[in-house]
């Protein structure tokens, strides 16, 4: 399990592909960004880890990987979740590619649960955003189906200076026992200076059949890297 969170982490999780992958004129010749980003809100803070990357220019199969971990400010009997979901993808017809892998999932007061997952992966990036769509199935144990989509959009003002925008969200369902599980919704608005953005954001997640309520609203700082 160190091995899949350590291999999570180096090759890591935000949006990347070659250009010639990608299929989009205004991709940056480095191609698409690895996002890593850490907000501190009122109620804790978040990281968040995102990537897609080919193995080699131009090849077909490439690399996923999104991991988040958050946690609140409590000295004592703090609450905290982790999710790391790690894929081999294979693109299939322009953007849009098979992925299959693992997922894993944990939090300070339910253990640690690693299944394999199979879905799709839709991507379309250009130097101003990026629209990521990866539903997909869990393969063993409750069969959870889940989506996760995230847009981003950073039109530039100057040569160094834009304006940062974000929307991503993610909806689980348990499908052996018939309830939603786990969804959320992540805002960020902001600017960006070269490769970095800062701004405001706000976490809304929803646990359970009931859709209890988690908001975390704060600032957040952000790095792209390629």
């Amino acid at each position: 399990m160190l091995l899949f969170i350590v291999s999570s982490l180096i090759f890591g999780s935000a949006l990347a592909q070659t250009q010639d992958s990608l299929k989009t004129a205004n991709v940056p010749a480095e191609g698409t960004p690895i996002l890593i980003e850490l907000i501190a809100g009122n109620k804790g803070s978040a990281f968040e880890l995102i990537a897609t990357k080919q193995f080699s220019p131009g090849s077909k199969f490439g690399f996923f990987n999104v991991s988040s971990f958050d946690g609140d400010y409590k000295k004592v009997n703090q609450n905290s979740d982790f999710l790391s979901q790690s894929y081999l993808t294979v693109e299939v017809w322009r953007d849009i590619s098979l992925v299959a892998g693992l997922s894993a999932i944990g939090s300070s007061t339910t253990p640690l649960t690693v299944r394999p997952t199979a879905g799709l992966q839709y991507l379309l990036a250009g130097r101003d955003f990026v629209v990521l769509v990866l539903p997909r199935f869990d393969l063993t144990q409750t069969y959870n189906f889940e989506t996760f989509a995230l847009l981003e959009y950073k039109p530039m003002l100057s040569k160094k200076w834009g304006i940062y925008s974000r929307v991503e969200g993610l909806y689980n369902y348990n499908t052996k026992l018939g309830f939603h599980e786990i969804s959320s919704i992540y805002l960020r608005l902001g600017l960006s200076y070269n490769n970095f953005q800062f701004g405001a954001g706000t976490n809304l997640d929803f646990y359970g059949p009931n859709n209890q309520n988690a908001s975390n609203v704060g600032l957040f700082i952000k790095t792209d890297l390629f």
